[in-house]
């Protein structure tokens, strides 16, 4: 899913709660042929600066990274957020959130979440005074997935 939003809609950055899910989704993405880097506290500090020059430079389109290490992402041309795990906190919410839709621009905020997540999106729902759609909900039947992918490639594109 991830994929096919950084495809429709430009340079991504992927939030995860934790170095090691940055790793995991970075490989996975990497699997799937996307260009991507993780960024986090255990990597060596000329690393994390290579992989965000390079993403501003669009040799990479996705960048998927931890709250800590993400303070320093400043590009205006990253059209989609996407929130891997939802936060605890509306304040780390909208401080992810707005790296995108900058000077200007468009962009999307997307929150991935589990059924048990449920209660954590309508506090940042709430707190933010976000008007949202029902969640849709995609099940571990392949059908499912690929119609949300359609839905979100389709969305992005239209906007």
């Amino acid at each position: 899913v991830i994929a096919a939003m950084a495809r429709a809609g430009g340079q991504t950055v992927v939030f995860c709660d934790t170095k090691r899910a940055c790793d995991k989704v970075s490989d996975d993405l990497v699997a799937l042929g996307e260009k991507v880097s993780a960024l986090h506290g255990d990597m060596a500090q000329g690393a994390r600066e290579r992989s965000l020059r390079k993403f501003a430079q669009r040799e990479l389109n996705i960048l998927v990274c931890t709250d800590v290490a993400a303070r320093g992402i400043d590009i205006d041309d990253v059209g989609i957020v996407v929130h891997y795990v939802p936060p605890l906190e509306v304040k780390t919410y909208l401080h992810r959130s707005g790296r995108t839709a900058r000077a200007g621009k468009d962009g999307w905020a997307v929150t991935l979440a589990e059924y048990n997540q449920h209660t954590t999106c309508r506090i940042i729902q709430r707190g933010l005074r976000l008007e949202t759609q029902a969640p849709i909900e995609v099940f571990s039947n392949d059908k499912r997935l690929a119609d949300l992918n359609s839905f979100l490639t389709s969305s992005i594109a239209a906007s």
